[in-house]
């Protein structure tokens, strides 16, 4: 996986698999670099990607009206023509950082009426416990 191409590689790569295929242990190497990934790789694989895949530069999602660190779906989301397979492989890595218990660096999304955080550096938490999490609507 190349640095510079991070999020285009890391589509074409998630995007190519079945979805029980991204359930099994994540092999993480960046191109040029030596290392074996006993988790260190693939965690920094998350946060970085998560960078590149909240970034407004795409046009997917847009800062809030509200302040300069919440981002929301953009609603003109669709002037990117891939705009819906790129929704579908973020929902991919969501998944995949649920399940492989990694943490994606982002602010607070908005979901239609549902909000979720996800915040590097901080305590898990469930939905049971998200309605103490600092996000509005």
């Amino acid at each position: 996986m190349s640095r510079e191409n991070l999020f285009e590689e890391s589509f074409n790569q998630i995007m190519r698999f079945k979805a029980d295929d991204l359930k099994k242990r994540l092999f993480i190497k960046f191109k040029g670099e030596e290392g074996l990934d006993y988790g260190g790789v693939s965690r920094e694989w998350f946060f970085l990607l998560s960078h590149e895949m909240f970034n407004p530069y795409y046009c997917l999602f847009e800062y809030s009206a509200h302040d300069n660190y919440t981002l929301q779906i953009n609603s003109q989301s669709a002037i990117n023509p891939d705009h819906l397979t790129y929704f579908r492989f973020i929902g991919r890595v969501v998944g995949m950082a649920i399940f492989h218990q990694k943490f994606l660096d982002s602010s607070c999304l908005l979901f239609g009426g549902f909000s979720s955080c996800s915040f590097a550096n901080s305590d898990p938490f469930s939905l049971q416990s998200s309605s103490s999490v600092p996000c509005t609507r």
